[in-house]
């Protein structure tokens, strides 16, 4: 017994007439008479009464039309929640807080113009691959290395990471800074397991250097507060420091070398992309 069956049998059973029913269908009479005789056969039951050359349904197949009616109710329902699911349906966007200061904005924009929603979770880098990883996310926005064979990255960014002085800071004049001399200096520092901090721990790795930090937080708007009060200095991406509402205030110096961290569009392997989410992947990507 299919879907098609059941459609087939629910028109004959209303007209009673194999010919309308074909009409009805835009099928030839035999196809029709056919479908019939299969589907009683597999049931194992005669739905119809055949008085002469009528066509009439029988208390069994009354009751047997009640449940197919309801069922292809039921099926055609969930057919239309599945599209609902498959493109209309609000992505799960989990972001971390640098994207989300950052880039986040414009994408939202751009896929919501094209009638499309979504909801996004910012939080950290590892909380949203935690997040990805059990489903709760369609796909990330992420910074820095993330080496997990369950997870595809696709690399849409590359920013540099900066020291930041207040302007009138005793190292302001200065164009570059060494370890020593940054370790030297009270240091705001993002988190420890933050990409911004550990591509700063990997650059003072190689010289077997560790940071001891004055002042450690998630938020990197509130580092470069403490900055320009001239508590210490940080460690920041460029693009951040250098937004208008920073204008005038900070100085970035660098080390001898430029660091820089990718920000990778994220999602699982396993995971099938629907249209929605190859969508927003395309703004992403082009973006």
């Amino acid at each position: 017994m299919n879907i098609r069956q059941l459609e087939i049998f629910i028109i004959v059973a209303q007209t009673e007439n194999i010919s309308q029913a074909a009409k009805h269908l835009f099928i030839s009479q035999p196809a029709v008479s056919q479908t019939i005789q299969q589907l009683e056969q597999e049931i194992g039951l005669r739905l119809f009464d055949r008085p002469g050359r009528a066509l009439e349904l029988n208390p069994a197949g009354k009751q047997f039309l009640q449940k197919a009616q309801h069922f292809l109710r039921e099926y055609q329902e969930l057919e239309r929640f599945a599209e609902y699911l498959n493109v209309k349906a609000p992505i799960k966007v989990g972001v971390n807080l640098t994207v989300a200061n950052l880039w986040l904005a414009p994408m939202i924009k751009d896929f919501q113009a094209t009638g499309q929603t979504l909801t996004v979770q910012a939080d950290t880098a590892e909380a949203i691959v935690t997040a990805l990883k059990a489903q709760e996310l369609d796909l990330a926005l992420l910074e820095g290395k993330i080496s997990d064979p369950a997870l595809i990255c696709e690399k849409f960014k590359r920013y540099e990471l900066v020291i930041v002085v207040a302007a009138t800071y005793p190292l302001a004049a200065k164009k570059q800074l060494t370890v020593a001399e940054f370790l030297n200096e009270p240091l705001l520092l993002r988190d420890a397991g933050s990409a911004i901090r550990q591509a700063l721990d990997r650059y003072l790795g190689v010289a077997q250097m560790q940071v001891r930090p004055l002042v450690t937080s998630i938020n990197s708007q509130s580092l470069l507060e403490l900055t320009a009060e001239k508590i210490g200095i940080t460690f920041l991406p460029r693009a951040l420091v250098e937004h208008p509402r920073n204008a005038g205030r900070f100085k970035l110096l660098r080390f001898e070398e430029k660091i820089y961290n990718d920000v990778q569009l994220v999602y699982q392997a396993a995971h099938e992309l629907t249209p929605a989410l190859k969508k927003f992947k395309k703004i992403v990507l082009q973006g």
